[in-house]
């Protein structure tokens, strides 16, 4: 990611951001795959024991102007967390109506994930010097019918986007705590997805965010041979997080490496990792995943694949 200067940081502190973007007449459920879930799955123990251990939901740093944090939805653990993207969103004229735009209208490149949020005719945004972002959709952009606990967690994903992309482009800080303020055709108190009264400013729950996501190499990602880099966030197993690297060779996939993941070492922050690992020509399955002391069974597991050229 890019460094941006700090007077940039400064700027965006000290000036509202307000803008309004008009989509047009469109169909309701644009974005929105069909077979899509609309309700939570049936919980288990294993996710009553890894959802009790919250990682950080620290904010994102700066980076570069063309690619934009989106977070989704993954069922895992028989319930489902937010992962995030970085993807390359057209401009929109400000970096957090370009997220919203590419999340009510897009669907993630990773499979695993899936997105719930329909196209709105409208979406306008500002922040104001309190780091609130105020974030106005049409009513269309929650057509869908979900439970509860999808709703929330729908309401989560936008709000995780908002606060990932103003503060990526150094429009808000850490302090006070950013929130995003929703609102519907103007007005608050929405009943969205008819569970989750919009009634004022949200903060991040760090309750819906994934145990363990790998943050590079994105999936998809074509890289080249040499050293590869990786980088993810995990919580602290008690059998530790743990990783293997998979080539495909025909038909077949053989793993190349393996081994545990060390949390927070050096300047990284807790709770996320690094490692470099040597990878020649082909394609790749990289797969971490949670422990516990006494289980060989994978717990919270994400994978990513990837081509190394």
């Amino acid at each position: 990611m890019i460094a941006a200067p700090a007077s940039r940081r400064m700027r965006g502190r000290m000036v509202m951001l307000v803008a309004v973007l008009s989509l047009g007449t469109v169909a309701a459920c644009v974005g929105t795959p069909e077979g899509a879930p609309t309700s939570m799955p049936a919980a288990t123990d294993v996710s009553s024991s890894v959802a009790g251990r919250s990682s950080s939901a620290a904010l994102e740093s700066l980076s570069g102007p063309h690619l934009s944090p989106i977070y989704w939805l993954g069922e895992r653990d028989s319930t489902v967390y937010l992962y995030r993207e970085y993807l390359a969103a057209e401009d929109q004229g400000d970096p957090v109506t370009t997220a919203i735009k590419y999340l009510t209208e897009h669907q993630p490149d990773d499979p695993d994930y899936f997105n719930l949020w329909s196209k709105p005719t409208r979406i306008g945004t500002s922040i104001d010097a309190n780091n609130v972002i105020t974030v106005d959709l049409s009513a269309d952009a929650f057509s869908r019918k979900l439970d509860e606990g999808l709703a929330q967690r729908a309401i989560q994903q936008l709000v995780y986007t908002a606060t990932a992309a103003a503060s990526a482009a150094g429009l808000i800080g850490q302090d006070p705590p950013a929130s995003v303020n929703i609102l519907v055709d103007g007005h608050s108190g929405f009943n969205a997805f008819g569970h989750v009264e919009l009634t004022g400013p949200i903060r991040r729950n760090t309750r819906f965010r994934a145990p363990i996501w790998i943050i590079d190499p994105q999936e998809g990602a074509k890289v080249p041979a040499g050293k590869l880099k990786v980088q993810g966030t995990s919580v602290a197993f008690p059998g530790g997080t743990q990783w293997e690297l998979m080539r495909a060779e025909g038909k077949e996939e053989v793993r190349v490496d393996s081994g545990t993941m060390k949390l927070g070492e050096g300047d990284l922050a807790d709770n996320t990792f690094a490692l470099t690992t040597d990878v020649e020509k082909g394609d790749y399955t990289l797969a971490v995943w949670g422990s516990k002391d006494d289980s060989t069974a994978r717990q919270s597991e994400d994978s990513t694949t990837f081509t190394v050229k």
